[in-house]
């Protein structure tokens, strides 16, 4: 994970509303990635695919929502 991604991470840790919550989202959303549904911004992992999707907007943490379980 180079320092481009760290800052990345410290930015929308504040857009999100916390590390907990923005850790819980990107495990969802990888999660999800991983078990078939389409991408809505390309990356070169699902990782930084997840990343770019929240940055962008197109992904959120709705109030109430549970983070994601096996």
């Amino acid at each position: 994970m180079g320092i481009d991604t760290i800052r990345q991470i410290d930015r929308l840790d504040s857009v999100v509303g916390g590390r907990f919550k923005l850790t819980a989202l990107l495990q969802r959303r990888i999660q999800e990635v991983v078990k078939g549904s389409p991408r809505l911004i390309e990356g070169k992992t699902p990782l930084r695919s997840a990343l770019a999707e929240i940055e962008a907007g197109k992904i959120e943490m709705l109030e109430g929502e549970k983070p994601a379980e096996e």
